[in-house]
C-alpha cells in the first residue's frame, strides 16, 4: 500500500484538486521532513545456500525493516510507511524461500540415468524424504506466513529481546499477572475489562512481564538456604502474616531402566489469616446453654445434673484448641536430581540444583519444576488431656514452567495452569508444636494442564525458541527446525507419607514410608496421543505401562510396554527372580541387594497369564481352576499365581506383578511356574544395588 501526504495514495488522487490542494497544504504545514522511501531489500543469500539448512539460516539472517526514522513522523503516515516495507520484506522472504524450494526439491530428472522402474521408486523415496525435511518443512513455513499476513512482521524476528505479546496469554494468565500488580480482574469478566487487561500488561517492562506470567522462575536461592522471591502480599493485608521457607531432599528412588533420583524441594510462603480459639469460644456458648437448661422445670434439670457431659459442660470442658483460615501465595521450586547431585545439595552446594537456563548442563532425566501460586485453607488443634489431634488443608492455584532434559539435545518445556490440594493429619499424645508422640499422614494431590514442546537445542533456531520460552514462558505452538514437537499434557500426580514417632517443634524422629505416582497424557499436534502412569510403592516397587491412545481415546495396547522394578531387592528374592527367567542362575545368590526389572509386552503379559493358568491345572487338576475362575474358591496369597491365572485384562495381570504387599509371594510363584524349564516371557534385567 502506498500513501502520499499521510493518506492513501489511491484515495488521494481520486479526489478533487481543491481537496487534494488541502490534504498537501495541511502536510506541508507542518514543517516535516520527508520520510525515506521504502528501497526494495536486496535477496538473501539464499541464492549461494547448497543445502535447504544454509537457505533456512540466509532466510532468518535478514534483518526486518528498522521503522526507527519513522518516529517523528504522523502516526497514520509512519503506520502507512511501515506496513508498505512489512509487505516488500515478505515478499522477498517469500520469493527466496519459494526459490530455494523450487531448487533443491527433487525432481523425476535428477533420476532419469536409473531404469525406469528404479527410477520411479528412487524418485518417490527422494520426495518422501524431502516431504519430512524438516528445514524443507521451514521454507515452506515462510512462504504460506508471509502469505497469509504479508502486511505483517512475525513477532519471533523483532522480539530481541523474546518481547511477549499480551494478545497471546490466556484469560487466567492474564488474571493472575495482573493479581500480583494489585489489580483484580474480576473471573467472569467481559472481553472488553479482558482486554484492557492485557493493555496494562503491555505497559510493563519484558523482564517483569516475564515474573508476572510465570511467576516461579523468579525464585531465586543461595547457600541452600536464603531465599529471595518478589513481594506477594503487598501493603494492603489487613491481618497477620507468617512467611516460612521449606527445603526438603528425599530418598534416593529407584525407577524405570533404574534411573536413580531424589527429589529436592525448595519453597517460601507468605500467609496470613484470623484464628480462634476454640477453649474460649466453644465452651462458653455451651455453658450458656446449660446454663439455659438449669432454668427448666426441676424434673428437667435432674436430667441435666445427672449427665455428667453437660456438668463437665457447666464447669468448664477441658478441650482446648485453635482454628485458623488462611490465605497467602507459594513459590516453589522442585527438581528431580541425580544422586550425585544430592549429594551436593545436602551439603548445601547450591551448584548442584538443576538450572533451566542452562539446559545442556542438566543431566539427562533431570527436571525443574516451578510454580507460583496463590493458597488458602484452614487448620485446626483439638487437645483433650494428653491427646492431640490436628490437621491442614491448602488449596493452591497458579502457574508452573518447567523444563525436562531429555537425550542429547532435546529438552522438554511446558508451562501453564497448576492446582493443588494438600492434607495433613496428625494424632498423638501430647502438644503439636511443641512435644508430641504420634501418627501423621501427608497427602498431596496436583493437576497440571500445560502446553508442551519438545526443543532440540543443538539447532540456532531451537535455541531462538527455548529463549524465547525463558523469557515469556511462551510455548511455541509451531513446528520450524529446532522444535522437534508442541502440544498439550495433562498431568495428575500425588503423593501419601505417612510416620510413626516424636515431633519435637519442627522436628521430627522415627520411621516414614512414601509412595508417590504420577498419570500423564499428552497430545501433539500431529494428532498422536501417548498415555503413562507410573506409581512407586512405600515397599520401593515401581510400576510404569505406557501406550498411546487410537481416536476414540481408547488404550492401543498394540505397542504397549508394562515395566516393574524392584529396588533394594533381598538377595535371595533377587536370584528367585533371576533363576525364573534363567534357570542355569539358580542358587547363584549376590552378595548384596539387587535392583531388578521386568519389561513386558501386551502379548508377553497375556502369555504368562497363560503359563499361570497351565502351571495350576498341572498342579492343581482341572476342578481348582474351575473354581477359581468361577469365584468359588480366591486366590491364596501365598500362591500368587492362582492370581495370575484368573486375571482377564492386561491391568489385572500387571496389578499381580507389581503387587508391593505380597512381592515375594509373587517372585516365588514366578519362580515355579518356570520349572518347566522355559524361561518367562519379557525382558528381564538385574544390578547391584550398591
Amino acid at each position: 500500500m502506498s500513501t502520499i501526504y499521510g493518506v492513501n495514495a489511491q484515495t488521494y488522487h481520486r479526489l478533487p484538486p481543491e481537496d487534494q490542494a488541502s490534504i498537501r497544504n495541511a502536510y506541508q504545514a507542518r514543517q516535516e521532513p520527508e520520510a525515506p522511501a521504502a528501497e526494495p531489500l536486496p535477496a538473501p543469500t539464499v541464492e549461494q545456500a547448497t543445502t535447504p539448512r544454509e537457505a533456512v539460516a540466509a532466510l532468518h539472517d535478514l534483518a526486518p525493516p528498522d521503522n526507527g526514522d519513522l518516529a517523528h513522523l504522523p502516526p497514520d503516515l509512519a503506520s502507512s510507511l511501515a506496513q508498505e516495507r512489512a509487505e516488500i520484506y515478505n515478499a522477498t522472504r517469500a520469493n527466496a524461500a519459494q526459490s530455494a524450494l523450487d531448487r533443491f526439491a527433487p525432481t523425476r530428472e535428477d533420476f532419469s540415468s536409473l531404469p525406469g522402474r528404479t527410477g520411479e521408486m528412487e524418485y518417490a523415496d527422494a520426495r518422501s524424504a524431502w516431504a519430512g525435511n524438516p528445514y524443507a518443512q521451514e521454507l515452506q513455513r515462510i512462504v504460506d506466513e508471509a502469505n497469509a499476513s504479508p502486511g505483517e512482521i512475525p513477532a519471533y524476528l523483532t522480539a530481541t529481546d523474546a518481547t511477549a505479546d499480551a494478545q497471546q496469554f490466556t484469560p487466567d494468565q492474564v488474571r493472575d499477572a495482573l493479581s500480583l500488580l494489585g489489580v483484580d480482574l474480576p473471573a467472569g469478566g467481559s472481553p472488553e475489562q479482558l482486554e484492557a487487561g492485557r493493555r496494562i500488561l503491555e505497559t510493563v517492562p519484558d523482564d517483569l512481564l516475564g515474573t508476572l506470567i510465570n511467576p516461579g522462575s523468579q525464585v531465586s536461592f543461595t547457600g541452600g538456604g536464603g531465599v529471595g522471591t518478589p513481594n506477594l502480599t503487598g501493603p494492603n493485608l489487613q491481618y497477620n502474616v507468617d512467611i516460612g521457607g521449606q527445603v526438603e531432599l528425599s530418598d534416593v528412588q529407584t525407577g524405570v531402566n533404574f534411573e536413580q533420583t531424589q527429589q529436592f524441594e525448595m519453597s517460601v510462603q507468605v500467609q496470613g489469616g484470623a484464628a480462634f480459639d476454640v477453649s474460649r469460644t466453644l465452651p462458653q456458648k455451651l455453658y450458656k446453654w446449660a446454663d439455659r437448661l438449669n432454668k427448666l422445670p426441676d424434673e428437667v434439670r435432674d436430667l441435666v445434673n445427672g449427665s455428667p457431659l453437660l456438668r463437665q459442660v457447666a464447669k468448664g470442658l477441658p478441650v482446648t484448641g485453635s482454628y485458623t483460615e488462611f490465605q497467602g501465595g507459594r513459590l516453589s521450586y522442585e527438581a528431580t536430581v541425580t544422586p550425585q547431585q544430592g549429594e551436593q545439595l545436602a551439603e548445601g552446594d547450591a551448584s548442584g540444583m538443576p538450572n533451566p537456563l542452562a539446559p545442556l548442563d542438566m543431566p539427562e532425566g533431570t527436571s525443574v519444576l516451578m510454580r507460583g501460586q496463590s493458597l488458602e485453607g484452614s487448620s485446626f488443634e483439638a487437645n483433650w488431656k494428653a491427646l492431640t489431634i490436628g490437621g491442614t488443608h491448602t488449596e493452591l492455584a497458579g502457574l508452573g514452567f518447567g523444563v525436562t532434559r531429555g537425550e542429547g539435545s532435546i529438552v522438554e518445556v511446558y508451562s501453564g495452569p497448576v492446582e493443588t490440594v494438600e492434607n495433613s493429619a496428625f494424632f498423638g499424645v501430647g502438644r503439636q508444636g511443641s512435644l508430641a508422640v504420634g501418627i501423621g499422614s501427608e497427602l498431596s494431590m496436583e493437576t497440571r494442564e500445560m502446553q508442551i514442546a519438545r526443543i532440540d537445542l543443538s539447532t540456532e533456531e531451537g535455541q531462538a525458541a527455548y529463549q524465547a520460552f525463558i523469557s515469556t514462558g511462551q510455548v511455541p505452538d509451531w513446528a520450524p527446525p529446532g522444535v522437534q514437537q508442541s502440544g498439550t499434557t495433562e498431568v495428575f500426580s500425588h503423593e501419601y507419607a505417612r510416620s510413626i514417632g516424636l515431633q519435637v517443634g519442627g522436628l521430627e524422629i522415627g520411621s516414614a514410608s512414601q509412595a508417590n505416582g504420577n498419570i500423564a497424557r499428552t497430545t501433539w499436534a500431529d494428532g498422536t496421543t501417548a498415555y503413562s502412569n507410573t506409581y512407586t510403592s512405600a515397599g520401593g516397587v515401581t510400576t510404569d505401562v505406557r501406550y498411546t491412545l487410537d481416536a476414540s481415546g481408547q488404550p492401543d495396547y498394540a505397542d504397549a510396554t508394562w515395566t516393574v522394578v524392584r529396588a533394594d531387592l533381598d538377595p535371595t528374592l533377587a536370584n528367585y527372580l533371576e533363576s525364573a527367567y534363567d534357570p542355569s542362575r539358580a542358587n547363584q545368590f549376590p552378595d548384596r541387594p539387587q535392583h531388578a526389572q521386568m519389561v513386558l509386552s501386551t502379548d508377553q503379559l497375556m502369555e504368562l497369564r497363560d503359563r499361570a493358568r497351565d502351571h495350576v491345572l498341572q498342579t492343581q487338576g482341572q476342578a481348582k481352576l474351575d473354581n477359581l475362575d468361577s469365584g468359588v474358591e480366591t486366590p491364596w496369597w501365598s500362591s500368587q499365581e492362582e492370581a495370575l491365572a484368573i486375571a482377564q485384562t492386561p491391568e489385572e495381570v500387571f496389578a499381580v506383578l507389581g503387587n508391593d504387599a505380597h512381592g515375594g509371594a509373587v517372585i516365588e510363584s514366578l519362580l515355579a511356574m518356570s520349572h518347566g524349564g522355559e524361561p518367562l516371557p519379557g525382558e528381564f534385567r538385574m544390578i547391584d544395588a550398591g
